[in-house]
């Protein structure tokens, strides 16, 4: 049997792979495991010697491997498909990438398989609250939009942040304590907003240029301003509805504060 994990977001991937191993190990006391990452010099014959030495003490085997998309796939296709109905014997496949054309039998029975893409919006600010209260704690709303704009795609940086955070021993964290916690984020991240914020009308146009400048996401700087900025939460409240309502886009509300 084959198990085929896959998609870009490692951390959930890694999480998946973890408890179907845990789950193996409490059905089979004489499960024997073996765990290979075909990237490395030997790996490859390493796996193959463990999957074709079956033995009367070994009565269900388990390998977990990865990086198996490093070799072409003509050559991994019949060995893949022999292992997805051999009996006694389960492999975890996990990859960041789909399956070429030539493996697509991977997405179909036998093969049990599940795809982790990338979450956005409300759905990756369900997946942060939900792991900050496995973790003893919960998140303020403008702290939880903000964590999930600056570590959009990158549920490992957040994770451990989340981790951190535990350690403050509060039963609630608020953006106050986000920023006095210093997060692992670009080193002038903080700084950069607090220009944004600053009393000078020359030192806001001239961060908001340089931010333009970078290709940052004006929808990304707004969410990430209106976070912070709790004393402009009226004027935030408006720019929201204006754009929402199609009457101006963000870069033009966020050139507007800068005037303000």
């Amino acid at each position: 049997m084959i198990i085929f994990l896959y998609g870009p977001d490692a951390y959930p991937r890694a999480k998946k792979k973890k408890s179907i191993v845990a789950e193996f190990e409490k059905k089979h006391s004489g499960l024997s495991m073996g765990e290979f990452d075909i990237a490395e010099d030997g790996a490859l014959e390493a796996f193959r010697h463990f999957v074709r030495n079956q033995s009367i003490f070994e009565p269900v085997k388990l390998a977990v491997v990865e990086n198996f998309f490093e070799l072409e796939a003509k050559e991994i296709k019949k060995e893949l498909e022999q292992y997805a109905s051999e009996g006694g014997l389960t492999i975890i496949l996990s990859e960041k990438d789909s399956p070429v054309k030539a493996l697509d039998f991977l997405l179909k029975k036998p093969v049990i398989s599940q795809e982790f893409k990338y979450l956005s919006g409300k759905a990756y600010q369900d997946f942060i609250d939900a792991e900050a209260k496995s973790c003893g704690f919960s998140l303020a709303a403008p702290a939880l939009n903000f964590l999930s704009l600056v570590y959009q795609n990158d549920t490992w940086r957040v994770v451990t942040e989340l981790a951190k955070f535990a350690g403050l021993g509060k039963k609630t964290i608020d953006m106050k304590d986000l920023e006095e916690f210093g997060l692992e984020i670009a080193p002038d991240f903080w700084s950069v907003m607090n220009h944004l914020r600053g009393k000078s009308l020359g030192e806001r146009l001239s961060t908001l240029e340089e931010l333009f400048g970078k290709d940052e996401s004006a929808a990304k700087i707004f969410n990430m301003l209106s976070s912070m900025a709790k004393d402009k939460t009226p004027a935030f409240a408006e720019y929201d509805l204006m754009i929402k309502s199609g009457k101006f886009e963000y870069e033009e509300v966020l050139v507007d504060f800068a005037l303000l």
